[in-house]
């Protein structure tokens, strides 16, 4: 089979792959690897062994950028992965073809006799209507799909950037903790857009929108000096200047 596979030449349909909605979602990076990935489907029989090391060197791909394609594709429902083997559901009716041979994988099957009665039409009942949908359902359809398709590609971003490197950059750059950026990560849900061209795009909106808003209520240690002398308290920045406007307190100094 695999000597038949590797002879395997195969219809290309620029039309259909131009009208597909789930290509439509892929960058050109990410529509150039599925190319490949359906070459080696048609050479391989649709049995690809997963060989990321391999496909790093082969396609001059980083693991992170390699991981987040593959799980885009799966996402969309044009690839699957079962027991390690890379499989494409749109290659399948194309090499059933091929493994059938001449006759197309398909039995011979005697003529049917005529049948002389009429074949009785499936009752429906009289609120059933026979109407097609209007232009305008379908587009409303179509932006249901569209919609529902990149809030799946966010929630993917979401859970890529808990383990990134731009959330190291900014805890590193804003010295606060990972726990604290993440508790703001959902908070962020309200301040996005569907409309990020790339994951890296995402990224960037919310570096910028963290770096303006910064951790609000954080409590800090103070050193607030009274006639009485001198005192440690932990305090939020809202809570500081309360005590500052009573009058009581002279100095304080952040520790």
């Amino acid at each position: 089979m695999k000597k038949k596979m590797s002879k395997l030449g195969y219809t290309w349909y620029p039309k259909d792959w131009g009208n597909s909605e789930s290509v439509f979602e892929l960058n050109l990076t990410e529509r150039g690897l599925y190319r490949e990935f359906i070459d080696l489907a048609m050479l391989n029989d649709n049995t690809t062994e997963i060989k990321k090391d391999v496909w790093i060197r082969k396609f001059c791909v980083s693991k992170e950028d390699l991981d987040f394609i593959l799980c885009k594709l799966i996402t969309l429902n044009l690839v699957e992965i079962i027991d390690n083997i890379l499989f494409i559901p749109s290659c399948e009716s194309r090499l059933k073809l091929v493994r059938g041979g001449s006759n197309g994988g398909k039995k011979s099957k005697p003529t049917p006799k005529p049948y002389s009665k009429p074949t009785p039409k499936p009752f429906r009942s009289l609120d059933e209507k026979n109407t097609k949908p209007t232009p305008k359902q379908i587009e409303k359809k179509e932006k249901g799909k569209e919609i529902e398709s990149k809030i799946k590609l966010i929630d993917i971003y979401f859970e890529d950037f808990k383990n990134s490197s731009y959330l190291e950059d900014i805890c590193n750059r804003q010295k606060v903790t990972k726990e604290q950026v993440l508790n703001k990560l959902e908070d962020f849900k309200l301040k996005m857009n569907l409309e990020y061209p790339d994951y890296i795009s995402f990224c960037t909106h919310f570096k910028n929108w963290f770096s303006k808003l910064g951790i609000v209520g954080e409590k800090k240690e103070y050193l607030l000096t009274s006639p009485q002398g001198k005192h440690k308290f932990i305090f939020t920045e809202d809570e500081l200047k309360a005590k500052k406007l009573t009058g009581y307190w002279k100095e304080q100094h952040e520790l």
